[in-house]
């Protein structure tokens, strides 16, 4: 039973030590002058990538929360930030002018 105990216990601090738990981050792209939602945007967050749905939600499991994030769309200048310890992340996206 103690050997059980123990190997229970190490693979737990293993999972710690090594990060090997998911992080989910989620939000919401926006047009921020109009507040709409951007569908089809793309949000990379170290090697995960998604796309947002028609809503502009986009979802992602990550492990490393240093890892930075880009938001791009057509039309809008690139947007980037470190993830930090926050799990919701709703962006606003700038259009860029005569495009």
């Amino acid at each position: 039973m103690r050997k059980i105990t123990t190997t229970v216990a190490l693979f737990a601090m293993l999972t710690l030590v090594t990060g090997c738990s998911s992080i989910p981050i989620k939000g919401v792209v926006r047009d921020k002058p109009t507040g709409n939602p951007i569908s089809s945007a793309t949000v990379t967050i170290g090697d995960k990538t998604t796309a947002t749905d028609a809503m502009g939600s986009y979802h992602l499991d990550i492990s490393d929360t240093t890892a930075a994030m880009i938001v791009n769309a057509p039309g809008y200048y690139i947007f980037t930030k470190t993830i930090g310890e926050e799990t919701i992340h709703d962006i606003d996206l700038v259009p860029r002018k005569g495009e």
